[in-house]
């Protein structure tokens, strides 16, 4: 195989590459089936990487970083999953290191799904980094990460890892849609250099993240796009929601339970299927696609790709043939499909504010006007008073004391010491999030905008941007934010705030304001 960032630079390059899952256990038919699976790709010269999921769903299997290298070793391009959920900061560094010393240079970096299963009950999730922040870091470690021991300031070896990430267009709510674009964008600033979408069942949707990204956002990255063969066991799975951002509406279910009482048992028309999405995304201008599917063989792949050939004609006819979406679909841009390819101006979907039923939430916002707005008469005697307290560590006790208490009652704190409740709104992305994302939503969330670990409560960043609309702040919420210090652990944020310690001394502005 070739070099996988060097295939994806030719202009003219269409890439295939194909998700492989492992098991639990160090060897058995899910580990042996990945290595036989691989060599036949790598002989056929159509698939161009191999991607190894990390975790995948929240449950546990091998670590995939040896397997990676015994791959590496035997002429196959290998993309890493490097998932964010079971990591600390200091493991990503270390795991990235130890990557780079094995040769293994593509990562597709992202938060990971929450997790559901483990040894003696269910693990404890990490989420120390969200993507934007872990992306962040890997490029600066391809930059040579500049680290500092005592008094002595070095530069270590510089990495060469070609990055990536991952988005989800197949969101069927305005700000669900509005914030997955939005972090993508900031993904592809941290350091993507390539991008796969999530995967699902919409021709529209494709359409509009290839639209919408390139011509709107101006995201100069190659696109490609998730094709899936879908078995009626993991369609049910799709429709009750226990695959993480993964959407199936009742009709497309029928179907292909419907399908899988033929006698092939459903096996030519869910490659039909696949090989349609496969056809529709080159002919949109994907620059490849990521073919997954459970207990994926080579031979499905092979037979997919040779029907896709044969559709290459006629992939505009049979767009709508693709619309698995809920009722009421949001899309972000007006028109159709059909607009969007034509080249038309693309014009944003207008809608009208909500409002915000929140006594509290006013209330905390004018209370911060008055005294924590930087430039008001209320923030320059705060930050006085801050500094004349700082050397008393009793009254900084009694401080640390009244804030956690008050927002204990009234936001449920956690006491990170490096409060974002100004910045989203007054919804705390540590208490509200069970991820603790501070960039935007993970691409995990449900059709009706709920959380995926917790279906009974809506997604966080659901609130966050309402109220940022209801006050025509929806632009602020577009910087990248860096991870929570952990020095700040249990400190009074109010302090840290006006001291300029927390994450207000290193917030990043992306280059330009996006629509």
């Amino acid at each position: 195989m070739a070099e996988f960032s060097t295939f994806l630079a030719t202009d003219s390059s269409f890439a295939v590459t194909c998700e492989l899952v492992p098991g639990r256990g160090f060897r058995g038919k899910s580990i042996d089936s990945i290595f036989r699976f691989s060599e036949m790709a790598r002989d056929s010269g159509q698939v161009h990487a191999v991607s190894l999921t990390d975790n995948a769903g929240g449950n546990p299997a091998i670590l995939t970083d040896v397997i990676a290298r015994e791959l590496a070793e035997a002429g196959v391009e290998v993309i890493m999953h490097f998932s964010l959920k079971d990591m600390s900061r200091n493991l990503v560094e270390s795991r990235a290191y130890s990557l780079m010393r094995q040769g293994i240079r593509n990562l597709l970096v992202l938060s990971g799904d929450y997790p559901r299963e483990g040894s003696f009950g269910v693990s404890q999730p990490v989420f120390d980094l969200d993507s934007v922040g872990a992306l962040a870091l890997l490029k600066r470690m391809n930059a040579g990460l500049l680290v500092t021991t005592g008094n002595r300031t070095r530069t270590l070896e510089k990495t060469d890892f070609f990055l990536g990430a991952v988005t989800s267009p197949f969101k069927w709510r305005e700000a669900s849609s509005f914030m997955q674009y939005a972090k993508l964008a900031k993904k592809v600033y941290a350091g993507s250099r390539f991008i796969i979408s999530q995967l699902g069942f919409d021709s529209w949707k494709h359409a509009e993240l290839i639209a919408h990204a390139g011509r709107n956002l101006g995201l100069d990255v190659p696109l490609l796009g998730s094709v899936y063969l879908l078995t009626p066991g993991a369609a049910r799975l799709m429709r009750r929601g226990e695959v993480p951002g993964c959407f199936v509406n009742d009709r497309l279910l029928a179907q292909v339970e419907e399908e899988a009482a033929s006698a092939d048992k459903g096996r030519k028309a869910r490659q039909e299927r696949a090989a349609l999405q496969v056809a529709i995304l080159k002919g949109l201008g994907y620059r490849g696609v990521h073919i997954e599917g459970l207990s994926l063989t080579f031979a499905e792949v092979d037979e997919v790709l040779a029907r896709a050939g044969e559709l290459a004609g006629s992939w505009q006819d049979r767009l709508e043939e693709l619309r698995a979406v809920p009722g009421r679909p949001y899309y972000i841009l007006q028109g159709s499909a059909r607009d969007w390819i034509a080249g038309t101006p693309l014009r944003l979907t207008v809608t009208l504010k909500r409002r915000v039923p929140s006594l509290l939430f006013w209330l905390t916002q004018a209370l911060h006007w008055l005294l924590f707005h930087e430039g008001t008469p209320g923030h320059r005697l705060m930050a006085s008073v801050t500094r004349a307290v700082e050397p008393h560590p009793r009254l900084v006790r009694a401080i640390y004391r009244f804030e956690q208490g008050s927002k204990q009652a009234l936001f449920n704190c956690r006491e990170c010491g490096d409060c974002m409740l100004p910045d989203l709104f007054f919804i705390c992305p540590e208490s509200s999030c069970p991820k603790h994302m501070r960039n935007g939503p993970c691409g995990g969330n449900r059709a009706d905008g709920h959380c995926e670990a917790f279906p009974e409560r809506m997604c966080a960043w659901e609130r966050v941007y309402w109220r940022a609309k209801r006050r025509d702040l929806v632009q602020s919420l577009q910087f990248i934010v860096p991870p929570r210090d952990w020095r700040l652990y249990r400190t009074a944020s109010w302090l840290s705030y006006f001291l300029r310690r927390d994450h207000q001394k290193s917030k990043i502005t992306l280059p330009r304001q996006l629509p």
